[in-house]
């Protein structure tokens, strides 16, 4: 059985006008990929922003946003990805494609809504966090509750080859 696709952004701040520096998003098997974006020349970098790229190094680790995006596009295998909160994660996906001149191929959609009960789900997510030591502000490990909430949830369980 695959898993649904979950996808996370961490912005270089915490507000929409920001801009992406790490995204990572899970494969149907439950893998997760993440990769360190490269900040683009047009995106307006204010005095906070500057100091968390320099300490993050991105300049010599990142990866250029059409790069990242080949990437993703090459795993995708679902027309949608699910993310935490569509804000503001979808205005930073939406500048992370603006910046490799691209458009988005896929309908990013609240994690939410594969659930019935949404208490359940932000109760199980926030442990999952919380029990693994996971920090919900780094997008790996926002992937990786996602994916174990889903699984605890749901009782699905990855196709392992």
């Amino acid at each position: 059985m695959s898993l649904p696709t979950f996808i996370a952004l961490e912005a270089a701040a915490d507000d929409e006008q920001s801009f992406p520096v790490t995204i990572a998003w899970s494969l149907p098997d439950g893998r997760i990929k993440q990769a360190l974006i490269q900040p683009d020349e047009s995106w307006e970098e204010d005095e906070a922003s500057l100091l968390r790229v320099s300490e993050l190094d991105l300049d010599l680790q990142g990866y250029a946003a059409d790069e990242v995006i080949r990437e993703l596009q090459y795993d995708q295998q679902d027309d949608a990805y699910y993310v935490d909160s569509l804000h503001p994660q979808e205005a930073w996906l939406v500048k992370l494609f603006d910046a490799a001149e691209k458009e988005v191929s896929f309908q990013l959609l609240e994690a939410a809504e594969l659930y019935d009960d949404l208490d359940a789900w932000e109760q199980t997510r926030r442990e999952t966090l919380e029990f693994l030591g996971l920090d919900p502000g780094r997008a790996e490990d926002q992937v990786r509750a996602l994916l174990e909430a889903h699984v605890i949830l749901t009782g699905e369980q990855p196709d392992i080859d």
